[in-house]
């Protein structure tokens, strides 16, 4: 399969990822300069690339703490349900574009988007930023990888 972010998409991916930074967390938020949390973060910058569209139903209502209480793997069933994506484990070569998915508790809760070396995510209480791919204190939460494919 084709990684969906070519050259031309990933000039576009890198200046969508730079203009999130900065936007403070706000959980269930989606609001460049504003307010966001990692999932609607993520959707948006798809959206924006033209990836995919936020549709009702495709986030959940979600407690802040709803992954110290569930075993299910949500975030992955709902990013295989509406994108074109292959799944792998930490250890392919990661690409420019493909979303992460990190444990913090019981199941994935956690996303992120993989640019030259860094992991663009709105982390709680920091906002959006980036944190290098080898950072020891989310390198071992980090569990899937999703590959968006044409």
């Amino acid at each position: 399969m084709v990684n969906y972010f070519d050259t031309e998409k990933q000039i576009e991916l890198k200046k969508i990822l730079d203009e999130w930074h900065g936007t403070p967390f706000k959980h269930k938020t989606a609001a460049k300069g504003l307010g966001c949390d990692c999932i609607h973060f993520a959707i948006k910058v798809f959206e924006e690339i033209g990836l995919m569209k936020l549709v009702p139903g495709m986030v959940p209502d979600y407690p802040k703490d709803w992954y110290f209480h569930n075993t299910r793997e949500a975030l992955s069933e709902a990013i295989e349900k509406y994108l074109n994506v292959e799944k792998h484990d930490m250890n392919v070569k990661l690409m420019n574009g493909d979303i992460i998915l990190s444990h913090f508790g019981k199941a994935s809760s956690h996303a992120g988007i993989f640019f030259d070396d860094y992991v663009h995510q709105a982390i709680a209480g920091i906002g959006v930023r980036k944190i290098h791919i080898n950072d020891k204190k989310f390198k071992q939460q980090m569990k899937f990888v999703y590959r968006v494919i044409k």
